[in-house]
Order: C-alpha cells, then structure tokens, then sequence
C-alpha cells in the first residue's frame, strides 16, 4: 500500500514537472512569436509602448498649456481610423499632463473619452477597463497612478496590435500622441524658454521614425493629403531639428515649431472625406 502510495505521488510529481515545463516552453513560444510579432510589424524601442519614455520627458514640462488642451475637442468622432488612433494618442498625451497639473475633473473627461475611442478602435476591453481606472485614481487624487495607468494603456495597445496584427493603428496612436506632447511642450517652452525644455524638442530621430512609419502606410493612404500634409509638417519641424544639430533650439527655433506643430495637430483633428480630402480649407 505504501509502495502504492509513493508511485502514486511520485507519477503525480512528474506530471507536475512536466506540465510546469510544458508551461516554460510555451511562454518561450509565446515571447518568441511576440518578439517576431514585433519585428515583423515594426515595433522598435521607439514606438507602442515606449511611447512612455516620450510621455515621461513631458514632467518638466512648465507652465502646462492648459489653454490649448482644454480647446481640444474630447468628444471628436471621426469616419476614418487613422483619425481615431491619433486622436486616442493625442488623448493619452492631454491625460498625462493635466494628471502633472492636478485637475481631476479634466483627467475624468478624459478617461471617459478614451473609453469611447478604445471602443471605436475595436481594441477589446483591455482598454475599457484600463481607462476606467484612470476615474478610480482621479477620485483618490493619485496623480502618479494616473500618469502610469495612462502609460499602461499605451502597453496595452501594443498587446492589441500584437494580437490584431494590426501595425498602423500602434503607429498612429504613437504618432498622435508624441505630436500632441510635441505641441504641448513647444508651445510651454515658447512662453517660458529654458534651454532644458528647447533641448527636448530637438530629438529628430523620433520625427524621422514617424516619417518612416508614414512611408509604410498603404500606398493609397500615403498619396492622401491628409497623409501627405502631415508628413508635410513633420517634414518641415524635422528640418529645424536637424538645424539644431543636437543644442538646445533657440527662441526662434523655439517659435518656429511651435507654428508647425499648431499647423500638423490641426491637420491630424481636421474633417476629411473618404478619400482622405480636407472638407474646409487646407489646414
């Protein structure tokens, strides 16, 4: 019986072993196909979710721009889904900063509409719930908690990408949110110009990777003048980085693009038609 006994655990230990090993191998698999994943769809150190790194140099950002965030309009609803992905990166962005200025109320409204964006992205309920909570910390005023949860939700838009396949919606949401603290950190460095602050708007790598990543849409978006004029003012803020030639810009560097990245978020939040037209005006 003991004999028994002990073949019985011992049968049952191995099996445990086994099936712990079998558990090692597929989460190698599993990193595996993600790490193929995210060479085969282009993710890099730069885009989703690093997009934190970009986030996190937005802390030294003073006085924050609260005029120009509250001009946006959260609500906005869009036909096509490049739109929707900038304009939930552009989200994500405003979110950040006003958790760093410590206004609850505007950080719930944006919660609210990244709740609605994820939902018009067709990213599931990761993101749902994930914005849910950036109400849940507002109410207890955890500032920092907040500024993570929205770095979180950038995280788990790569894992949607990863599982969607879907390269240019991660893209897009980058590309919408480093434009939008872009804007923001332009427009603060302008009315309060600290070489620390100009220095940060000067990384062209960034802006010629989101060039790159626009070359990569589908060749019908790319000959688009929404497209074309966005990679137009990425262009030409570029340009002025590459000027710099790694010292901080100067107030009129300084000026300079914080014209041009009026110009690009204006044109990323403008209607279009379907065929990618701007309804009103060239922006």
């Amino acid at each position: 019986m003991a004999r028994t006994v002990a073949s019985v655990v011992l049968i049952l230990l191995t099996g445990l072993g086994m099936a712990a090993a079998q558990d090692s191998i597929d989460q190698e698999l599993q990193q595996s196909s993600d790490e193929h994943m995210r060479e085969e769809l282009g993710v890099n150190p730069i885009t989703t979710p690093q997009i934190q790194e970009i986030l996190k140099t937005l802390e030294v950002v003073r006085p924050i721009p609260l005029d120009v965030i509250s001009a946006a309009n959260r609500d906005a609803n869009f036909s096509n889904r490049l739109q929707t992905a900038m304009h939930f990166g552009s989200l994500v962005a405003d979110g950040f900063l006003l958790a760093l200025a410590e206004r609850p109320t505007d950080v719930q409204d944006v919660g609210r509409a990244l709740i609605r964006q994820s939902r018009a992205l067709g990213v599931g309920d990761r993101l749902t719930k994930r914005s849910k909570s950036l109400l849940e910390l507002s109410d207890k005023g955890d500032w920092v908690g907040m500024r993570q949860e929205l770095i979180r939700t950038q995280e788990d838009v790569e894992q949607s990408m990863l599982d969607l396949r879907d390269a240019e919606m991660a893209d897009l949401i980058s590309f919408g949110g480093w434009l939008r603290g872009f804007q923001l950190a332009a427009t603060s460095t302008a009315t309060d110009y600290t070489p620390a602050k100009a220095a940060l708007l000067g990384n062209f790598e960034i802006m010629e990777y989101f060039m790159e990543r626009l070359n990569t849409l589908h060749p019908r978006l790319q000959k688009t003048e929404f497209v074309t004029t966005l990679a137009a003012h990425l262009k030409d803020i570029n340009a002025v980085a590459i000027e710099a030639n790694g010292v901080p810009l100067t107030r009129e560097q300084v000026e300079k693009v914080r014209r041009l990245a009026d110009d690009a978020e204006a044109a990323a939040m403008a209607r279009v038609d379907e065929e990618g037209r701007f309804e009103k005006s060239r922006p």
